[in-house]
């Protein structure tokens, strides 16, 4: 497994985002997608716990290649539907990329002042 399929990537996402992406999905070849539908189904549970606020985002954790699957799922559904959660989707992943560069870039630093 390379190290991009086996990256999880973080997300939060409201139920109506999440709701969207599980809705893409079905329309995608059943073998393709049911383990993803599963593991965000799974996920999608804690709005519906007692205290849950469903308006409010919640964590979703996701592999990088089921992402990738979501993203395809989501582009053949009308733009006007999911722009938006593309968007939000694009700007959470570039946030993650930034914090991962800085990691990267302090582990550095960290281990040439160690030496």
């Amino acid at each position: 497994m390379t190290e991009a399929a086996a990256r999880e990537l973080h997300f939060y996402l409201t139920l109506e985002q999440s709701s969207l992406i599980l809705e893409a999905l079905v329309e995608q070849p059943f073998k393709q997608v049911f383990e993803i539908i599963g593991q965000l189904n799974h996920q999608a549970q804690q709005f519906y716990q007692t205290d849950a606020a469903r308006s409010a985002p919640a964590l979703f954790v996701i592999s990088a290649a089921d992402f990738s699957v979501c993203i395809k799922a989501l582009g053949e559904l009308p733009y006007n539907r999911v722009c938006t959660l593309v968007n939000y989707l694009h700007q959470q992943l570039q946030t993650q990329q930034i914090g991962a560069i800085h990691s990267r870039t302090d582990n550095i630093t960290t281990q040439e002042a160690d030496q």
